[in-house]
């Protein structure tokens, strides 16, 4: 299961483009369940089925330089180890697989892909810049899946 979270506003699209992308290339293909969020943290537990790969992609602003990108391979434990922050979906991402690991069974590691933001604005579109690097991750996720 692959989960973009997101919202329609400037590079907070990166989620949402990625998995726009692997819905395109795996059109057909019903082993592997590519979702866009919008909410929180937590929304996608009510479309989760168990699944032996779990990831999760998202924008992020840490203070690395636009565009950078972060991948992380994690046990469901070690969300908690990440530093606390602020979400504009509300309930965030570690509290989110926090209470996901209470009530149901995931994998034992998460996958998780984060581009740094470059911009954030109303009604823009994402810049070059993640653009990019949703392409780069889209190929990633389909050869880790097995797709490519």
């Amino acid at each position: 299961m692959i989960v973009g979270f997101g919202s329609p506003f400037g590079d907070d699209r990166f989620g949402w483009l990625v998995i726009e992308q692997l819905q395109k290339a795996l059109h057909g293909q019903k082993a592997i369940k590519a979702i866009c969020c919008d909410h929180s943290g937590i929304d996608w537990i009510h479309q989760y089925q168990p699944a032996e790969q779990l990831i999760f992609i998202d924008a992020v602003k840490s203070g690395s330089s636009p565009g950078t990108l972060h991948h992380l391979t994690l046990t469901p434990s070690a969300f908690d180890t990440l530093p606390a922050t602020y979400s504009s979906h509300g309930i965030g991402l570690r509290e989110g697989v926090a209470l996901a690991a209470e009530i149901i069974t995931l994998p034992a590691e998460i996958e998780f892909y984060g581009a740094e933001l470059e911009q954030y604005d109303a009604n823009s579109n994402a810049s070059p810049t993640t653009v990019k690097q949703v392409e780069l991750v889209t190929r990633k996720i389909l050869k880790t899946t097995g797709v490519l």
